[in-house]
């Protein structure tokens, strides 16, 4: 046997010894590891494997799973009759020289913003938008859908990247009923959600130098999307009549896209009157851009009639996004877009590339909760649930008596609650968060200064009534008079 400079059954006892995790794991590791270092040599042998056993006090049948692993490795080799060695491949592991710097990773990512998005918080009450009751949600009916889907036998295939058949149809029949939008399954595909959809459109269309409208305040990550792609973001002011058209840019020249929430404006609350929308696409279509139409909370609705999506209108340039995230549950990552043939065509092409199709199980389950009416059945519950809340929002507003306004409460999940003269939105939604109530100010979705910090953005889906009515003590008690 040829003489080992360092008694390499002492390294991996002492190894052994120090680590906690599974006994094969670990010797295979140390093992490496000692390869790697030079303890043992290319060429040199293993002490045999009842030897090495017996020395470190481990099973024998232990040894010969971590050989086994290291020789598939092609770290080490067995030679019939001799044993097992180092083999000569290990060479181009080599001794670390000493004190060596490694040299950086020189292929480093293009730098992107930090997403700009709420994570998990802990709050006593949580005010944030977006977010919506779970507490009523019919989960025995949902798990019969899930069952459902789980009885078929899964297919050998990824699936239509457009999304199963059954639930775009679905999708469909239920956008002819609820929101008067007449389209086919082919002019529709699933996605992970509006944002997915907003994702596939702008890397078919946005290039370096790209120009795209956004509301302000607005959607913050739809906003930072565009950037990321490279695309000059310009803003366009709203107010209780939604985006104002009359502001939108003359010069369109490399003007993309106009991204608009008009079903229920994010965050003020406000709905596109019937004629801005005419305006808005007869703009976009004399100057050839698309809008993006994110039909945010568009089910419900309370004290006014339904304003038919702007993808239902007469036109030629409008992509309509919608999503089961707030009527359904956020977790569940379906969503869908709904546009001309081609370009929906186009994203799914696009989406293979990075995920060949959305998941098969939860479509099968979603597709037959809306089949089934269980769908719709919850959502006009949910509107009676949310509109008892916005109810209990209004009054606890009125009745503390702050001379706070209380605006975009037609329909959607939050509303936009004005602060009186002198209060500012940041300081007022600070002090509150030290009370254990989490509620943004409305610079929280501003895309420029020019956004007066005179609001609170008010999500009043998640919390229960009794929680609705502490929260706008603590946020504005304060400030009520004596």
């Amino acid at each position: 046997m040829t003489a080992q400079r360092v008694d390499i059954t002492l390294v991996l006892r002492r190894g052994l010894a120090e680590d906690t995790d599974g006994i094969t794991h670990n010797l295979t590791m140390l093992i490496r590891r000692a390869v790697a270092r030079g303890d043992v040599s290319p060429g040199e042998r293993l002490p045999p494997s009842r030897k090495l056993a017996a020395d470190l006090g481990i099973a024998r049948g232990t040894v010969g799973n971590a050989i086994d692993t290291l020789v598939a490795e092609g770290l080490l080799e067995t030679r019939v009759g001799a044993g097992t060695f180092v083999a000569e491949a290990a060479a181009c592991l080599g001794r670390p020289v000493a004190n060596r710097k490694r040299p950086a990773f020189k292929q480093e990512p293009r730098r992107l913003v930090s997403p700009d998005i709420d994570g998990p918080a802990t709050a006593k009450i949580d005010f944030r938008p977006c977010r919506p009751s779970l507490a009523e949600f019919p989960l025995k009916t949902w798990r019969r859908s899930v069952s459902f889907a789980s009885a078929s036998l899964p297919s050998p295939d990824y699936g239509d990247a457009k999304g199963q058949l059954a639930l775009r149809e679905a999708v469909c029949d239920y956008l002819r009923r609820a929101r008067g939008l007449n389209t086919s399954p082919n002019n529709v595909i699933v996605t992970n959600g509006a944002l997915h959809a907003m994702h596939l459109a702008t890397t078919l269309y946005l290039e370096r130098g790209s120009r795209v409208v956004v509301e302000n305040p607005g959607y913050p990550l739809a906003r930072q999307m565009f950037e990321n792609a490279g695309a000059e973001v310009l803003t366009c002011p709203v107010d209780e009549h939604g985006l104002i058209t009359e502001e939108l840019p003359r010069k369109t020249g490399k003007l993309k896209f106009v991204y608009v929430t008009p079903s229920h404006q994010f965050p003020t609350g406000s709905r596109l009157s019937l004629a801005r929308r005419r305006a808005l696409i007869d703009w976009a279509e004399r100057c050839g851009v698309l809008i993006l139409e994110d039909d945010y909370d568009g089910e419900f609705r309370y004290d006014v009639p339904p304003l038919v999506p702007m993808a239902a209108m007469d036109n030629h340039c409008v992509i309509y996004f919608g999503t089961f995230s707030k009527t359904m549950f956020p977790g569940l990552r379906i969503g869908f877009a709904v546009g001309p043939r081609s370009l929906i065509d186009a994203m799914a092409a696009l989406r293979t590339f990075s995920e060949y199709a959305p998941n098969d199980l939860n479509q099968r389950a979603l597709a037959h909760f809306i089949e089934n009416n269980h769908y719709e059945r919850h959502i006009h519950r949910m509107r009676r649930v949310y509109g008892e809340k916005r109810a209990a929002l209004a009054k606890a507003v009125d009745e503390l008596g702050v001379g706070a306004d209380l605006v975009g409460i037609d329909s959607g999940l939050n509303a936009m609650v004005r602060l009186p003269e002198k209060l500012r939105g940041r300081t007022v939604a600070a002090a509150a968060r030290k009370d254990g109530v989490l509620v943004p100010s409305i610079l929280r979705y501003a895309a420029s200064r020019s956004i007066r910090d005179d609001a609170l953005i008010v999500g009043y889906a998640a919390p229960a009534i009794g929680e609705i009515r502490e929260g706008v003590r603590s946020m504005l008690r304060a400030h009520a008079p004596a």
